[in-house]
């Protein structure tokens, strides 16, 4: 596996941008990131032509934060159902130890 860092150069919203990796894989996976950012971007530059880069960054800024925190409170409420579940499991079985033991002795 190659872990040196590498320079792997980026177009965002017609600008280049060289960033350090830390390998093979992390290019890929900033290749990924710069894409969604350049694709936010142009989305909101096609919606509205007249705003500034700086304008259009930011707004792309707040739209991928309000992604991610949307996946957080996804992946929050499915961890709060789990730990629930898997509390409940626990009491289940808790319960039939009990009948188990009790039967046995």
């Amino acid at each position: 596996m190659d872990t040196a860092p590498k320079t792997v150069h980026v177009k965002i919203f017609g600008e280049d941008y060289p960033l350090r990796s830390k390998g093979e894989a992390d290019v890929a996976y900033m290749t990924r990131v710069a894409d969604h950012v350049d694709r936010s971007m142009r989305e909101i530059a096609e919606r509205s032509p007249n705003l500034s880069a700086t304008k259009v960054a930011i707004l792309a800024a707040l739209n991928i934060t309000d992604e991610l925190l949307a996946e957080r409170r996804d992946v929050e409420r499915k961890l709060t159902d789990v730990h629930s579940r898997a509390r409940g499991i626990l009491a289940w079985l808790d319960e039939r130890l009990e009948v188990y033991e009790t039967a046995q002795t």
